[in-house]
């Protein structure tokens, strides 16, 4: 069996930068290709790492990216640091039942095979959720899913959770499905290394909103984040593209029939 270390150099991971990572600045395709194709044969261990932005703090799994556009509240106070992590390896390779995945993480999912737009199943994990408060106290852990669906090489990721602590969505409401409504947000994330120092530029830029900032890559990268997100019967629902091909009204649709 292949060291780790081995692994990371063969899927070009800078040693300084194993332990942070951002899910706003991840190549899906790319990392996941490389991810799968090296440790479907090696090496099954989980592997954590982290990611810190000024709005979302997450920790997750190279082969798996997962993005949380709320802000959180729990009974005493607001949950300061999201924690998220997975295998490196797919838990669902074929799309799983209802039943599979309620005894995976305790509640029944949306389940679909394919979009309208021609987006299907390829793969899902298991996600491994810890809040904690900015004391690094834990308020409270759950599971939940996140599927990848692919078109022609381009990935939406869809997630679901369930949890206990309160949680105000960002964006503004799109559409309205029913009782539903579904939120839309975009934004530009600037992922930089873990010394950076903000420029005045990038200062406005993030105060006014233009700029999110993620620490931790090896050098500067800007990704274009786009989700549409609704709650639904307790659990929040969410369709993510990291520097994707849909326009916004595309990934609306996409949620509309998750609703329906």
């Amino acid at each position: 069996m292949k060291q780790k270390n081995d692994l990371f150099e063969e899927l070009n991971i800078n040693p300084k930068n194993r332990d942070v990572c951002s899910p706003f600045a991840v190549d899906i395709q790319a990392i996941k290709r490389n991810v799968n194709r090296t440790l479907d044969s090696a090496y099954t261990e989980r592997k954590t790492v982290i990611m810190k932005s000024k709005k979302k703090t997450a920790c997750i799994a190279l082969a798996a990216t997962l993005a949380l556009s709320v802000t959180a509240f729990a009974a005493n106070g607001i949950v300061s640091n999201w924690f998220s992590s997975s295998s490196a390896i797919a838990d669902y390779k074929t799309l799983p039942t209802a039943q599979q995945v309620k005894n995976d993480i305790g509640y029944t999912p949306i389940l679909i095979d394919s979009f309208a737009n021609g987006y299907t199943f390829k793969d899902g994990n298991i996600i491994n959720n810890n809040l904690k408060d900015e004391n690094n106290n834990s308020i409270e852990k759950f599971k939940s899913v996140s599927f990848d669906y692919e078109k022609d090489d381009d990935i939406v990721i869809f997630s679901q959770d369930k949890y206990n602590s309160q949680a105000e969505l960002q964006g503004s409401v799109a559409k309205t499905v029913g009782d539903t409504d579904i939120y839309y947000y975009s934004y530009t994330n600037k992922f930089v290394p873990a010394d950076y120092t903000l420029t005045d530029a990038d200062k406005r830029a993030e105060a006014n909103g233009d700029l999110v900032f993620s620490y931790g890559a090896a050098e500067v990268e800007i990704s274009e984040v786009q989700s549409a997100t609704f709650v639904k019967d307790g659990t929040q629902y969410q369709l993510l593209q990291i520097n994707g091909k849909l326009s916004g009204d595309e990934l609306v649709k996409m949620a509309e029939e998750l609703v329906a």
